[in-house]
């Protein structure tokens, strides 16, 4: 396993939630605002006040998050083909196929 991944890959996921999770904290205090300014019928107060802070922040903070899984996917992905899959091995030019099962 490689460490460096496994840390960029939680560094990605935790700052796509925190991410997330402020905005929407963002969009619910700033719709108490809204409450009294007005706000449009079709979205609704908190769907307002989200498009009005923006849908920026919602899609950074789901990039992070995929980009986060993805390090983490590559990082365990040799692993778990090896521990639950038949693998081909190359060792010395010849594939030699595994049952890496124990």
């Amino acid at each position: 396993m490689n460490v460096k991944n496994s840390i960029i890959g939680g560094v990605g996921v935790l700052s796509g939630i925190t991410l997330f999770g402020f905005t929407l904290v963002a969009a619910s205090i700033y719709a108490l605002e809204l409450s009294s300014i007005g706000y449009s019928r079709q979205f609704g107060l908190y769907g307002s006040a989200l498009i009005e802070i923006g849908i920026v922040p919602l899609i950074i903070s789901a990039t992070l998050f995929i980009t986060g899984l993805g390090f983490f996917y590559k990082n365990v992905d040799k692993e778990w083909k090896s521990k639950y899959f038949l693998v081909e091995e190359t060792l010395n030019g010849q594939v030699r196929k595994e049952d890496t099962k124990k």
